[in-house]
């Protein structure tokens, strides 16, 4: 999640990996098949309903990750561990978690038979429970169907004939990667010097803001010069499912023309990551549609032939860890002359941060990103409290 101004978090759901789990398993019962379903934004996540055993549960739209499902639901229905294996979260945080198959999932009017899945406690995450989910419906779940998401409506469709589907533009070629069927799509870029460049990103709905570059397509871009690089600094940016990232070098860049689709982006702003995969997140879902094709290895992104973005810098980063809000990076030199990373974030407009409601705190970004300015009183490592006024 790219910040235009204080608090908004970047936070990319979980965008998990593992080389050592077959998530190629399952079957969808129907045979010619179309379902429409309507979801919920909750922090601005596509929520979507699920059945289990007729039971209603909430579960994240995330292509980005495998199939999860928490604890509770694990326990309520009496399941085995069928094997375990090591995963990677956004931040390239590595830990062990346990597999499950679950009988049948109900979405819509569609039920799907013995699906591996992972096992997650959310109820003991912090930063999960405000998003009220159960579980998420990851790739492997639609390695076998076409998914659009309609942003207008919001709805998603569930298809295995993508005429029902109805796209309207031309498609991008897709790969789908391991067993977890991780969609990665090409984004192109232009700059200034008329130069191109092509990444594969991967298709991330639990990711928050546009695009995120690898550290390791940077480094394979920066001599190009295609990129502007409007600020470097230290600090942690993203949120994982294992939590923060470590310390390290980030690079906030400047795109003069992106690519995506039939699409041309103009001023998107790039943070680099450490994370092993560029990806595209949901911010450009505010601007069309998009249809992955599992099926097909195809991707559609319905959107106009332009789309101009905002040329707002951020000065600094805010995330979380250890369940405290801080400062992850400071972009803005002068302003780095005065907080750092770390520094612990107690109040913002006179709003006491350890006085609300810890979910409520995620909302303060809608209040406060139109206002041209706000106040922030913050501790920082030498345990002072200092108070400063950031514009926009």
């Amino acid at each position: 999640m790219k910040i235009k101004f204080v608090l908004f978090l970047i936070f990319s759901c979980s965008e998990l990996f593992s080389q050592n789990i077959n998530f190629d398993k399952g079957f969808i019962k129907e045979r010619n098949y179309f379902a429409e379903i309507a979801y919920e934004l909750i922090n601005e996540k596509i929520i979507v309903p699920v059945a289990i055993n007729g039971k209603i549960y909430k579960f994240l739209l995330d292509t980005g990750a495998p199939n999860i499902i928490s604890t509770r639901i694990f326990e309520e229905l009496n399941l085995v561990k069928i094997s375990a294996g090591k995963i990677s979260d956004a931040n390239n945080v590595l830990q062990s978690m346990q597999v499950t198959e679950i009988p049948s999932i109900k979405i819509g009017t569609l039920n799907f038979e013995k699906q591996p899945t992972l096992i997650y406690d959310f109820d003991n995450n912090t930063l999960f429970s405000c998003y009220q989910i159960d579980g998420i419906i990851g790739s492997n779940l639609l390695r076998k169907s076409i998914l659009k998401i309609n942003t207008s409506q919001q709805k998603i469709y569930i298809t295995n004939n993508v005429k029902n589907v109805e796209p309207k533009t031309k498609p991008t070629k897709i790969t789908l990667v391991g067993s977890q069927k991780s969609p990665l799509m090409q984004v192109g870029f232009i700059g200034k010097n008329n130069k191109k460049a092509n990444d594969i990103a991967l298709i991330d709905t639990g990711m928050d803001g546009y695009y995120d570059m690898s550290n390791r397509a940077f480094n394979y871009f920066v001599e190009s010069e295609i990129f502007e690089t409007v600020a470097k600094a230290e600090g942690v940016s993203g949120i994982g499912i294992f939590g923060a990232g470590t310390v390290a070098t980030q690079r906030l860049l400047k795109a003069e023309t992106t690519i995506l689709n039939n699409t041309s982006v103009k001023n998107l702003l790039i943070e680099t990551t450490d994370d092993t995969n560029s990806r595209i997140g949901l911010a450009f879902l505010n601007h069309g549609n998009l249809i992955i094709d599992f099926r097909h290895k195809n991707a559609y992104f319905e959107a106009s032939d332009t789309i101009v973005l905002e040329n707002n810098i951020p000065k600094y980063t805010p995330t979380i860890i250890d369940n405290k809000f801080v400062v992850g990076i400071v972009w803005d030199e002068n302003l780095a002359k005065k907080m750092s990373h770390g520094d612990e974030i107690i109040s913002i407009d006179s709003q006491k941060l350890s006085k609300m409601p810890f979910c409520d705190v995620l909302n303060l970004g809608k209040e406060l990103k139109n206002k041209e300015k706000v106040t922030i009183d913050y501790r920082n490592k030498e345990n002072e409290i200092r108070s400063i006024v950031i514009e926009k």
